[in-house]
C-alpha cells in the first residue's frame, strides 16, 4: 500500500514547494533622504517560523486547495488547517535540515526527473513508493500537492515538510466527496532530515514570530504557546 513518485511542473514546488516562492526586492532608489529602511522580511511576511518567512499568498493557495474539503469553512479556519498541517512543519523542516542538506536533495530530485523522463519504465516498475487511499491515508500535504495532477506522467520537484518528492498520479476514481476520492500515486522521496513524519512535532519546538498581529490568532494558542510567540520588533 506504500509505493511512491511524483512529477514536477516546476511549479508545484511546496516551495506546497515552491508551493512556495519568496521574493524580495529592496531599493533605496528614489528615497530623497537616502534613508529608506530596509524591510526586515520580504513583503508580504505575516510570520516567521524557525527564521523562515511565511507570506500570505503561500498560506492563502494552500488554503485554496483545501476548501474542497470543507466549502464551508471559514477562510480563517482553512488558513489555519494550511498553517498547522503544511506552512509550520515546512519551516520546521527546513530549519532542521539545513541549507546544504535541502540543496542538495533538491539537486538529486531535479536529476532524478530528468532521468525519468528519457527512460520509460514497464508498468509497475517506476521507482519509488507507492501509496493508496484517501485524504486521510494520504495526509494533507500529499494531498494538496496531487490535486490538478494530471495521470501517468511524473511531476515535480514538489516540496513536502522535510523533503522534495516526484509524483506520479497513477488513478484516481472521481469520488464526489473529496474526502473520500481514491488516489493511488507513486512518490519518490528525497528528504533533508531523518524523519519527516516527524515535523508537526518539530515545529512545535520551533521559534513562532508574529509580523501581521492579525495572524496571531490563526495559531492555535497551544502551538503559540509551546513556540513562544513573539510580536515583531523595531529595536
Amino acid at each position: 500500500m506504500r509505493r511512491a513518485s511524483q512529477r514536477s511542473s516546476r511549479g508545484l514546488t511546496w516551495s506546497f514547494s515552491g508551493l512556495f516562492l519568496l521574493l524580495l526586492g529592496c531599493s533605496g532608489a528614489g528615497d530623497p533622504t537616502g534613508t529608506l529602511e530596509v524591510p526586515r522580511w520580504p513583503e508580504g511576511t505575516v510570520l516567521v517560523c524557525a527564521g523562515d518567512p511565511i507570506q500570505v499568498d503561500e498560506v492563502d493557495m494552500i488554503a485554496e486547495a483545501l476548501r474542497p474539503l470543507g466549502p464551508k469553512f471559514t477562510q480563517p479556519h482553512l488558513r489555519r488547517l494550511a498553517l498547522t498541517n503544511i506552512r509550520l512543519p515546512l519551516a520546521a523542516g527546513r530549519a532542521l535540515g539545513g541549507k546544504e542538506r535541502r540543496g542538495q536533495a533538491l539537486r538529486d530530485a531535479e536529476d532524478s526527473f530528468r532521468s525519468l523522463e528519457e527512460v520509460n519504465h514497464p508498468a509497475g516498475e517506476d521507482p519509488g513508493i507507492l501509496i493508496e487511499g484517501a485524504q486521510d491515508a494520504l495526509g494533507l500535504p500529499l494531498w494538496v500537492l496531487i490535486q490538478g495532477l494530471g495521470t501517468n506522467a511524473w511531476a515535480g520537484p514538489s516540496e513536502l515538510p522535510g523533503q522534495f518528492v516526484l509524483l506520479k498520479l497513477l488513478e484516481r476514481d472521481g469520488n464526489e466527496r473529496p474526502q473520500r476520492e481514491q488516489f493511488t500515486v507513486r512518490v519518490l522521496s528525497f528528504p533533508y532530515v531523518d524523519d519527516p513524519p516527524s515535523l508537526a512535532g518539530e515545529a512545535l519546538k520551533s521559534t513562532l514570530e508574529v509580523v501581521d498581529e492579525t495572524w496571531e490568532p490563526l495559531v492555535p494558542g497551544f502551538w503559540r504557546y509551546q513556540m513562544g510567540s513573539t510580536g515583531d520588533s523595531t529595536d
